[in-house]
Parts: C-alpha cells; sequence; structure tokens
C-alpha cells in the first residue's frame, strides 16, 4: 500500500500555507478540485444566453399586459366583470403548481424542451385570448399562457448554471433589465393599441394579444437556435419510466387540487355565493385540507404577491391606457435599477443577506407610503412610493435566485429556483384572491358612504340619494338622468365619491401586506453568509457550436 505524501502548499510538510493568495476553490462539493479550465466568455455562452433572456423577456410580457388590461377587458364582458380577477389568478396558479415539478424533469429529461413547449402554449393561449367571445374564453387562453410563461421562466435557472458562480448576480441583473424592459413597455403598447382602438373600438386588448402571439413565434425560433445545453448527465443509465416515478405526483396532485378548489371557494363567497353555503365552505375546507397535506408531504410553505398598481392607477388617477403604463413606469424602471445596483453591490461585498434585508424594509417604507394615496394626487407623490416598492422587487427578484442556487447541490439548482419560485407564486395566487375580496368587501361599503356625503353636499335631496347610488352601481346613464335634482355638479360629486372610495379601499390591501412584509423581514435576518460559496465554478456546460 503505497503511503500518501503530507500535504504541502508552499510552507513546510503538513501546513495548508498557499502560495498563491489568489488561488480559488472551484468546486464546493470537492474541496480539493482547484483544477477547474478558466471560464471563456465566448460566442457559445452569448447565444445561450440570449435564447434564455428572449424567453425571459416574452415569459414577462405574457404575464404583465394581460393583468395590465382587465379593466379593459371587463368592459368589452361587463356582465362576467365579477370573475376578472381570474385573468390574472389562473396565471399564477398554473405558475404555482408547474414549477413545483418543471425544474424536476428539466434536470431528467432536459432543459430546451420546456421553453420550446412553452412558446408554444403561449403561442395557442394568445390566439384563443385575442378571439375571444367571451370572459371565459379569454381566462381559458390564459391558463394556456400560464403554462406557457412558467415554462419560459425555467430560463431563470438555465441562465445560472451556464455562468460561475461568482457571476450569476451580474448575469441575473441582466435578466432583470430584459424583464423589466417588458414591464415598462408592455402596458404602454397594450394601452396605446386600446387607445388607438387597434382591431375596433374597445378591442384594443385584442391586438395586445396578438402581439404576445408574434412574440412566442419569434422567441420559439430563437431559442431554437440559440439555446444549445450540453445534454443531462444519466449516470444510472436509468430509463424514461424510472426517471418520471422519482416525480412527487402525489404532492403534485395534491397542490393542484388544494390551490384550485381553495381558491375558488374564496373568489365564490359573498359573490356570487354566500359565504355559509356547501358550494363556499366545500372548496374552502377541502382545498385547505389538500394544501396541508401538500405542506406536510413537501414543506413548502412561502408568502407573497401584489398586483394591485395597474388598478388603482386607474381608479384614482387616469382611465387613459397609455398613462396607466407611464404611472407604472416608476415601479417598473426601479426594478431593473434595484436588480443592478443589488449585483454591483453584491460583487463588491460578495454578501447578499444585507442587501435582501434592506431590500424588506424599502417595501416596507413604500408599502406604508402608499396608504396615502388620494385621487389625483400629484405624480411626484405617487413616484416615490412606487419606486421604493420597484427597487424592493428588483433587489429581491435578482439576489433570492443567487442565493438559492448557490445554497443547492448542483444537480438539483433547477428543481430548488423551480420550488422557490412555485412557492411564491403560490403566494401570488392566494394573496390576489385574499386581497381582491378584502378590496371588493370595502369598496361595497365606502361607496356607499363616499357618494352619499359627496352628492348630499352638493346638494341633492336626501330622497333622491339612494337611487342615485342604485343608479351609479349598475352604470346606468339612463336612470341617472332620470333622478330629480340630478345636475351636471351632482355627477361630479358622485364621481369624487366613487373616487374618494376606491381610495379608501386601496389602503386596505396596503395595510394587509404590512404583517406578510414585515414577517419576510424577520426571517430575512436568519439568512446565512454566502461568500464561500461565490466561486468560480460552472454547474453546467453548453453544447459547443462555435
Amino acid at each position: 500500500m503505497t503511503e500518501k505524501s503530507p500535504i504541502s502548499f508552499g510552507g513546510e510538510s503538513g501546513t495548508l500555507k498557499p502560495t498563491d493568495e489568489h488561488l480559488e476553490r472551484v468546486d464546493d462539493e470537492d474541496p480539493g478540485n482547484i483544477n477547474e479550465p478558466p471560464f471563456v466568455w465566448d460566442l457559445d455562452i452569448w447565444l445561450n444566453l440570449c435564447g434564455c433572456w428572449a424567453c425571459f423577456f416574452t415569459s414577462t410580457w405574457l404575464l404583465v399586459v394581460p393583468s395590465s388590461t382587465i379593466e379593459f377587458i371587463s368592459a368589452a364582458f361587463p356582465e362576467d366583470a365579477s370573475i376578472s380577477i381570474w385573468i390574472a389568478s389562473t396565471v399564477t396558479i398554473a405558475n404555482c403548481v408547474i414549477q413545483a415539478f418543471l425544474g424536476d424533469l428539466s434536470d431528467h429529461f432536459g432543459r430546451k424542451w420546456p421553453l420550446l413547449l412553452g412558446m408554444t402554449l403561449g403561442f395557442v393561449g394568445s390566439l384563443v385570448a385575442s378571439r375571444a367571445s367571451s370572459m371565459a374564453m379569454i381566462i381559458a387562453g390564459q391558463v394556456l399562457n400560464g403554462i406557457g410563461l412558467t415554462c419560459g421562466y425555467l430560463a431563470i435557472p438555465l441562465t445560472a448554471e451556464i455562468v460561475p458562480k461568482d457571476q450569476r448576480a451580474r448575469v441575473q441583473a441582466a435578466s432583470g433589465i430584459f424583464a423589466g424592459v417588458a414591464y415598462i413597455t408592455g402596458p404602454i403598447v397594450a394601452g396605446a393599441f386600446i387607445k388607438h382602438h387597434v382591431g375596433g373600438e374597445g378591442h384594443g386588448w385584442r391586438a395586445a394579444f396578438y402581439l404576445a402571439a408574434g412574440l412566442c413565434f419569434v422567441t420559439f425560433f430563437i431559442v431554437l437556435f440559440c439555446y444549445n445545453p450540453a445534454p443531462r448527465p444519466n449516470p444510472e443509465n436509468a430509463t424514461v419510466i424510472t426517471r418520471l416515478l422519482k416525480t412527487d405526483w402525489v404532492g403534485v396532485f395534491l397542490v393542484t387540487a388544494g390551490i384550485t378548489l381553495f381558491l375558488v371557494g374564496i373568489e365564490s363567497g359573498g359573490n356570487p355565493s354566500p359565504w355559509i353555503s356547501g358550494r363556499v365552505l366545500s372548496c374552502i375546507i377541502i382545498g385547505g385540507v389538500l394544501m396541508i397535506l401538500f405542506g406536510a408531504w413537501d414543506g413548502v410553505v412561502l408568502f407573497g404577491g401584489q398586483a394591485f398598481l395597474p388598478q388603482e392607477i386607474i381608479s384614482l388617477f387616469t382611465g387613459d391606457a397609455i398613462m396607466t403604463g407611464v404611472y407604472n413606469i416608476p415601479f417598473n424602471s426601479l426594478t431593473i435599477g434595484g436588480a443592478m445596483i443589488a449585483a454591483v453591490i453584491m460583487g463588491i461585498t460578495r454578501e447578499a443577506k444585507w442587501i435582501i434585508v434592506v431590500s424588506f424594509v424599502l417595501f416596507l417604507i413604500g408599502n406604508c407610503l402608499m396608504l396615502v394615496m388620494r385621487p389625483h394626487i400629484s405624480y411626484a407623490a405617487w413616484f416615490f412610493p412606487t419606486a421604493l416598492l420597484g427597487a424592493a422587487v428588483g433587489i429581491q427578484t435578482s439576489l433570492l435566485i443567487v442565493v438559492v442556487s448557490v445554497c443547492t447541490p448542483n444537480e438539483l439548482i433547477a428543481t430548488a429556483i423551480s420550488v422557490a419560485a412555485a412557492s411564491r407564486a403560490l403566494g401570488g395566487s392566494i394573496g390576489t384572491v385574499i386581497f381582491s375580496q378584502i378590496f371588493s368587501s370595502k369598496l361595497r361599503g365606502y361607496l356607499s358612504e363616499d357618494i352619499s356625503a359627496q352628492v348630499t353636499a352638493a346638494g341633492l335631496p336626501e330622497t333622491s340619494v339612494s337611487s342615485l347610488l342604485k343608479a351609479v352601481l349598475a352604470d346606468d346613464q339612463d336612470a341617472l338622468s332620470s333622478i330629480p335634482g340630478v345636475t351636471p355638479s351632482i355627477l361630479a360629486a358622485a364621481l369624487k365619491g366613487e373616487e374618494l372610495a376606491y381610495a379608501h379601499a386601496f389602503k386596505f390591501v396596503w395595510y394587509s401586506l404590512i404583517p406578510f412584509v414585515a414577517l419576510s423581514l424577520v426571517v430575512a435576518l436568519f439568512l446565512k453568509p454566502i461568500k464561500q460559496q461565490l466561486i468560480r465554478q460552472v454547474v453546467a456546460q453548453v453544447d459547443r457550436k462555435h
């Protein structure tokens, strides 16, 4: 048996004194492996990144544009306006359910096919929504879009695994720029289509879906030709059936059924079914039990989500489709800025904990400042809190992915990031519907209170107030004109009261978010240092074509 020589790194035998103070460890799972070849930013790396970034941009477009046009879609189908929340919620449900196992499937069967499948489904879903003859048809298209953009968002871990760990923050910041451009331009372009009646009066939102379909079509071919990952390892030579059986299909069923039933129950409560009705209670109870079982089964519990800025803009400031996008610029542009600044700071400090903690502080401050919003407040007053919210989201979006990726075994990076994204989507799905119910219940009470106060102060007789309220809530212009005592000044007062009611109701959405932000801030304080994990190691190689 050959005796091993004592360890020597430039010092005397048995010491661990390095000869080069800049020597970097390249494998955190094998400290002895320091012979990793240097990473080269060649054409193949850039082409693969471009394929992922194109997918990220298009998926973000699919996410943000339909949500920004909900009010205008509801105007086209007023009889189904009560279910318009599902235009956004179906996407987040699909996002949560599919991401829970998509990363695992891609670990076993390859990275490229989910991106191509996602763009195909986004293309079909956008065409279905663009040709919709009912709200239900739009929601059906959004289900396909939700599955498609979820597959497309797999590009997030894919960009991380093809570059060194210590470069991931910069790459995620670049990814944030592409997403931010989609966030900024998407609502404005859709607003321009709506304002200029592209496709017919009141149907400009259809053109936005057509454009989304075109983006999916183009992105499909960009991914097809540019993204070429190396084949996934299969050291055990496992069959397809064996690899499929490794997926947690029980967990998939529990979370799918649980979330869907639970959200249907919450959304139906009070409108159209009573809270104590069998339909509502059975959905909430069965869905809740299934989600508890899922939590016990997979141990995934997380919270988050807010998507009320576009609705607040329309209700308090402007109904102009283009200006709604302009009012979104502070949030969206600072999302890009926050991601870039966070990447630079992390590159210097090689730590993420305190940057993430600061991001939650910014979110908490911005959230509290949103409580002072009132109708037609100055743009500057709107700019500051929404900019803080955007910066916080940008920081969290870029750095939390990096933290998850470097703290996960290399072979499970896609699974880990996908589960994290699924958890976030779970919070988004539940949060959107719950906050929508809070908002709706408060709005009903404040509409009567604020409109009555304003029209009475403007001189409307007490005997006509109830009739005016019914006409305003039903948006019945003929009934309004026939009410005794109604004048243009009374109608202006009613409009002011309606805006005040919306402002009061939106405050409760922001009140509801405060405890969750505070809890997240406390949890962030327990993050561990990651400096030792930020090494020059590449997890997955690309297929070299050039």
